[in-house]
């Protein structure tokens, strides 16, 4: 089978959940050993500076680098719809059998089945997203990969339904192959360090660490208000927040100083993989007050580093952290301080989380992922060449 896939996660230095996605999927295709033929598909961005295709000329011979070519089309062409425009051509060159991309974006061909992947529905259920223009384009595209996709692909059954319920197709047409867990996430063997990336941002004593960029939808306002109520009550606990904001211009960095509780806060802009790990195994618990969320990766990461969660009461979160979580209503502090005070204050139960979360964990491992991407592949291509 010759699968052609949309590689520009593997090729950009820019790294987010899609791009993660993607780099570890392929990842484990290559050490399948297939029989597949792999075509990836990419263009080279206009900031060179973000490109970097180290990753794909690393991978075995099966997997062939294709370039996307012409991009000569008049300026008032957008450059999503040039992009379409030659994958569409790129494939019906390629001879490709089924194309997969890690993100919602595919062409309009019947030059072979595709297959695309959602993540979330922010842009649809998130209000303030919703008003975004960017947001509209979204939307716009998701109804045409709905409508040409042979099968859809959606990282947690929350989002499937949601895009079942939405765009009213049925729910037999959307697979759920949930995200994995890189390797280096894991619990700390032995006594306590102290790790660097604490020494550098002056994080001491027992801290609350909550992973994300400062959005709507990471409801910091409202945690602020959570943790203000959890100083109040007398306990010492620093709040961390780690992402790829320039905190100093944020709304929540604002709101704390107006409040003046930034002593009791840690900001961290842009952790490497390597201290994002590092301040997970430190934290004495983490927090996701996220009042939207596709799948929860912060969770994940958190129970696999064998530290307890409590986390938003939704249902796509409570299909990562299932019974090893403290729940709590995204859209009140009170019960938001509440579970994080109770929990601080229960070590017992925090060591019972501890290792449910480690149990959990097994659930979402990348090869499994890759696997279920595979099957979904083979059924669509085989549908294609033999239509019942």
């Amino acid at each position: 089978m010759k699968i052609a896939i949309d590689a520009r996660p593997l090729v950009t230095r820019r790294i987010s959940g899609a791009e993660q996605r993607a780099r570890s999927i392929v990842g484990e295709w290559s050490r399948l050993q297939l029989p597949h033929e792999f075509l990836l598909l990419y263009v080279e961005p206009d900031d060179a500076a973000d490109f970097d295709d180290s990753l794909i000329t690393a991978l075995p011979a099966n997997f062939r680098p294709f370039p996307l070519a012409s991009y000569d089309f008049p300026p008032r062409f957008h450059f999503g719809s040039r992009l379409l425009n030659a994958l569409s051509r790129a494939l019906h060159r390629s001879k490709a059998d089924v194309y997969h991309s890690f993100t919602p974006l595919v062409p309009r061909t019947s030059s072979c089945a595709l297959v695309p992947t959602i993540h979330d529905l922010s842009f649809e259920l998130d209000p303030l997203m919703r008003q975004d223009v960017q947001s509209r384009i979204m939307r716009r595209r998701l109804r045409r990969a709905i409508a040409y996709a042979d099968r859809i692909i959606t990282v947690s059954s929350q989002t499937k339904y949601d895009v079942a319920a939405i765009y009213r197709i049925d729910p037999s047409r959307i697979d759920v192959v949930y995200n994995g867990i890189d390797p280096e996430f894991s619990p700390h063997d032995g006594p306590p360090e102290r790790y660097p990336v604490l020494v550098e941002h002056d994080i001491t004593g027992p801290y609350v660490l909550s992973v994300g960029a400062d959005i709507p939808r990471r409801n910091y306002t409202r945690l602020l208000a959570a943790m203000q109520r959890v100083w109040q009550g007398g306990l010492n606990v620093r709040w961390v927040l780690a992402g790829r904001s320039d905190w100093k211009i944020t709304d929540i960095y604002h709101a704390a100083r107006e409040a003046n509780v930034l002593q009791h806060i840690r900001f961290v802009t842009s952790p490497t993989s390597t201290q994002l790990v590092q301040l997970y195994r430190g934290a004495t618990i983490t927090c996701c007050a996220s009042s939207f969320e596709g799948f929860g990766l912060s969770v994940l990461e958190s129970m696999a580093c064998g530290i307890p969660v409590s986390c938003s009461d939704m249902r796509s979160l409570r299909e990562v952290a299932g019974e090893a979580a403290v729940y709590f209503a995204h859209d009140d502090p009170e019960s938001m301080s509440q579970a994080i005070a109770g929990l601080l204050e229960d070590a017992e139960y925090r060591r019972q989380l501890k290792y449910r979360g480690l149990r959990r964990v097994e659930r979402f491992r990348w090869r499994r992922a890759a696997e279920l991407i595979l099957e979904t592949l083979n059924t669509v291509a085989a549908t294609r060449v033999n239509p019942s």
